[in-house]
């Protein structure tokens, strides 16, 4: 009579290396593409959604450079042939530009894709905070730039003649929306609030 061999069953068989050993964990490449796709498709519908609302902050910014233009117009014949050029206003954490064209009475500034195309000479890119400080006066210009928290690129006397004149003119928040006299002080205050909370959640990140 043969003999009956037991063998173990395969699914009970305990892995290579013992029970307790972690799974395999999932490829870091395939990983880093997922995120990188999730990353995009964010950018893309932040983009969108700035682009669709943009109405609002170039009428706003534009009815502050109109009210500059008429209450401080020794700024704008300081600031000569750089007035009549494009220049780009790039935060660094946001999927969109700032295109400023100070001599373009109906769209002085403009809200464009991060990628848009058109004739620039020159670009201004960093954190919106710090860009907002820079015009507000609250940050050194030229020590962000040799930090790199600023970078330029361009005809860098473009940018050179753009921060002489802002540095002279000692702007405030309040002049860049063009706020009526009875409302600067709360709106400087607002403003510099805002700014603060986003140097916060910066420095969190």
């Amino acid at each position: 009579m043969p003999t009956l061999r037991s063998y173990p069953d395969p699914v009970l068989k305990p892995a290579a290396g013992g029970l307790d050993e972690a799974p395999a964990s999932p490829d870091s490449s395939s990983t880093r593409r997922r995120s990188r796709r999730r990353e995009r498709l964010r950018d893309v519908a932040i983009e969108k959604t700035l682009i669709a609302l943009r109405t609002v902050p170039e009428r706003l910014l534009a009815r502050g450079v109109r009210d500059l233009r008429r209450r401080r117009p020794e700024v704008f014949e300081r600031l000569g042939p750089v007035a009549d050029t494009s220049i780009d206003i790039v935060p660094s954490n946001l999927p969109i530009r700032f295109r400023l064209r100070l001599t373009d009475t109906c769209r002085p500034v403009a809200v464009v894709g991060r990628d848009a195309e058109g004739p620039c000479a020159a670009s201004i890119a960093g954190p919106l905070p710090l860009l907002l400080e820079v015009l507000d006066g609250r940050s050194d210009a030229d020590a962000a730039f040799f930090s790199r928290r600023l970078v330029v690129t361009g005809d860098t006397q473009t940018v050179v003649g753009l921060h002489n004149t802002l540095e002279a003119a000692e702007l405030a928040p309040a002049d860049l929306v063009g706020a009526p006299p009875a409302l600067r002080g709360a709106a400087n205050a607002l403003a510099r609030l805002g700014l603060d909370w986003l140097n916060r959640r910066g420095a969190d990140a």
